[in-house]
């Protein structure tokens, strides 16, 4: 009974205690949601969020502005005329950059009828051949350990009439760089670069700003090159030592077609 009497003030204590720190936090929690709620409320944050929305709504109409005159550009310097019935008429169409991706590189090829015209790819040694159509016609086996998934070589004959060929690399996923190669909507190669480093690429390509004309008398031109360099981790760049090349030609050279246009229905 005496350790009863004892207990009982201090259970009695501890459970006050307890309802007490509870009511306590409580009213913390009440205070804090009333104080959030009048900061909500306070003119000077409430214009400082006004601003940020005006201002996103200005960005937004800069952005639609800039996209409308680049849609401008692109009517103006990206068609093509026709020249004649056998003569081949490329040029550069304009890319606008959205985000930290490169754009692709966008052909705009007009076909002649009375003509052949191949398109053609190869993984090469970034020395040598790399620009040479007649060299690159001429090639016999793929590379090997070149770090492109697929080295080629590729061809297909262009039917007559325009086309858009378009050339997308990157942006890097770890070690590895995606490759993509197409006409029109479709695809002709979708593949990568596999490094021991980061691969990033430059493009290297015929300069098309002006509509570039090609007789029957002329040999069909190379187009561009896929160079790649790779980032180590000691933070040092490499040149690969084998680019991407894609060029044009009159004849086929018994190549294999676009893995793109084998796997199609």
């Amino acid at each position: 009974m005496l350790v009863c009497a004892i207990l009982f003030p201090l259970v009695m204590e501890i459970r006050n205690f307890r309802r007490d720190e509870a009511i306590r936090l409580q009213l913390r929690l009440e205070a804090e949601a009333l104080r959030q709620r009048l900061a909500l409320d306070d003119p000077e944050r409430q214009w400082v969020r006004q601003h940020q929305r005006e201002e996103y709504a200005s960005m937004g109409t800069v952005r639609k502005r800039a996209e409308r005159q680049f849609e401008r550009i692109q009517q103006k310097y990206g068609g093509i005329e026709v020249r004649g019935a056998d003569v081949l008429s490329l040029r550069t169409v304009p890319q606008l950059s959205l985000g930290q991706s490169q754009p692709p590189v966008v052909y705009r090829l007009l076909v002649p009828t009375d003509r052949e015209v191949w398109l053609k790819y190869a993984v090469v040694p970034a020395e040598g051949i790399s620009r040479s159509p007649d060299k690159l016609d001429q090639l016999q086996t793929p590379v090997e350990a070149s770090g492109f998934a697929d080295p080629g070589p590729y061809q297909l004959r262009l039917a007559p009439g325009e086309q858009l060929l378009a050339v997308q690399t990157g942006p890097s996923n770890g070690r590895e760089l995606p490759i993509a190669i197409r006409i029109d909507d479709k695809p002709l190669l979708d593949s990568s670069f596999r490094s021991e480093g980061v691969p990033s690429s430059g493009a290297h390509h015929i300069s098309g700003l002006r509509q570039f004309d090609v007789l029957k008398s002329r040999r069909l031109p190379w187009l561009q090159s896929i160079q790649i360099k790779v980032t180590m981790e000691d933070e040092t760049r490499q040149d690969a030592a084998h680019h991407g090349s894609l060029w044009l030609s009159d004849q086929p050279s018994g190549f294999d077609p676009f893995p793109g246009i084998v796997n199609q229905p």
